[in-house]
């Protein structure tokens, strides 16, 4: 063996280190230490709940790398070396209901999560550290059970056509699905920077306060905007709900694995039946036939209406009631996710399409064309669902306040996937499925492999 001079090994390590230094200087970019600093919402800061050991995720928006820590008893959570750039933070801390009850002086049956989410915050050598305000979202009787919103394959499946989602009675009691509305919100689709430019906030996402005509002081904080409205018609208690049990919203109730005929007289085929459901046993559907035709303008271009061909009437399965559908054919969800639904009750005596609405905050003059969207109070949402984009890169600025959902939920697998998303099962009392509901989508849904509408034990996520 040949024996190799120690003088010229250090050199040489020397050299290799010379060079790496070089290297990370030209790149300029140095991991840097970061702080989450976690506080609870004004109205309960006071009452001494717990920080520590909430669990605190950092993404980055470029890489999609993800990092996680708990926060200690003062509430920091301390990432030691991230790469500079924009991140978004979510935080979630369960507080026990014996605890809560006791600290706060009201009694709560279940323990209570409080979530926190920041998105788009830089990380840098100059920022060491992020105020993060953890807030309760509102728990209310009726959660999305289902959302399928992906749709299945284009050209074997059925696309975006077999489209669904489910509302579970998670209570303990009968509710009655008379006058419940359901919504999506409207808000920015893409993914520009958007922060410095007028009727934006520093999120991209649209700022409600520079709406023409708000008067509403804490616009964005306490409402959101909707681009589609329907509700369940009936008389108050024509459409009871068990405990336990559900009921199916479809964009079209019919058997999308069969052939169907389409309005005009074609044929609507379908070639691997295997991918997509049957629809034809939804409770309710979306049918916008009849309210396009009635906001019909002619025009030299459409001189006359002309239904959608893929709109189809099921005379057995109830139709909802349109309130709003901006620029819609059919109850369409979004394929790829960039969507937030809602649903509420609106209190007696109130009538939410007498409701404010506005246009939207980059609309700079106010025509009879412009279209104005409905200011929904967030105490009266009862659930809300925000859906994002698989790739964290392509997703859209958040739509959802933090109180209604914390975190998005997407399927695995993307658009037209045959996926949908379930909620999570809490527990079980009597052979009644408690769905978990921590107004954090992220946290509270799985992905199913295949959409389910049947609303049997195979429908549930366990």
């Amino acid at each position: 063996m040949k024996q190799k001079h120690p003088f010229l090994l250090l050199a040489f390590a020397l050299v290799l280190l010379a060079g790496c230094h070089k290297r990370d200087a030209g790149s300029g970019v140095r991991p840097v230490s970061f702080s989450v600093k976690l506080a609870y919402e004004e109205s309960i800061a006071a009452l001494g709940l717990r920080k520590d050991s909430a669990l605190v995720k950092i993404t980055n928006l470029t890489s999609g790398t993800v990092n996680q820590a708990y926060s200690d008893a003062q509430g920091i959570t301390y990432f030691a070396s991230l790469a500079p750039g924009n991140y978004t933070i979510t935080a979630s801390i369960t507080i026990g209901a014996a605890s809560y009850s006791l600290l706060s002086g009201t009694y709560v049956a279940d323990d209570v999560v409080f979530n926190g989410n920041i998105t788009g915050q830089s990380v840098a050598a100059a920022i060491s550290e992020a105020p993060v305000v953890l807030t309760a979202g509102k728990i209310g009787d009726w959660v999305f059970k289902q959302v399928y919103y992906a749709g299945s394959n284009t050209s074997r499946g059925a696309s975006f056509r077999d489209q669904f989602v489910e509302i579970y009675n998670n209570s303990n009691q009968v509710l009655y699905a008379d006058s419940l509305y359901f919504g999506q919100v409207y808000g920015v689709a893409g993914t520009a920077n958007n922060a410095a430019t007028p009727g934006y906030l520093p999120n991209s996402q649209y700022d409600w306060s520079k709406s023409i005509g708000q008067t509403a002081a804490r616009a964005n904080e306490d409402y959101v905007y909707v681009k589609s409205l329907f509700m369940i018609p009936g008389t108050g208690k024509d459409h009871p709900v068990n405990p336990g049990e559900s009921i199916i919203i479809a964009q079209t109730a019919l058997n999308h694995t069969q052939p169907y005929a389409l309005t005009g007289g074609t044929t609507q085929g379908i070639t691997d039946p295997t991918l997509t459901i049957d629809l034809s046993g939804a409770n309710f559907e979306g049918y916008l036939v009849d309210y396009r035709r009635s906001i019909f303008i002619p025009t030299s271009s459409s001189p006359t209406f002309s239904a959608y061909k893929w709109d189809i009437d099921n005379p057995s399965v109830p139709n909802l009631t349109v309130i709003l559908a901006s620029s819609m054919q059919d109850l369409l969800l979004d394929n790829l996710g960039r969507d937030a639904l809602i649903i509420f009750k609106a209190p007696a005596g109130q009538d939410p399409a007498q409701w404010p609405a506005y246009p939207s905050p980059v609309e700079t003059t106010v025509t009879s064309t412009t279209v104005k969207y409905p200011q929904i109070p967030i105490r009266h949402i009862i659930d809300a669902v925000e859906l994002q984009r698989v790739v964290e890169t392509a997703r859209v600025p958040k739509r959802l306040q933090n109180s209604l959902d914390a975190g998005p939920a997407n399927v695995n697998a993307g658009e037209y996937s045959s996926q949908s998303l379930v909620r999570k099962t809490a527990r079980t009392v009597g052979g009644r499925k408690i769905l978990k509901d921590t107004n954090h989508s992220a946290n509270d849904f799985i992905t199913k492999s295949k959409a389910d509408p049947s609303k049997s034990a195979s429908s549930f996520a366990d």
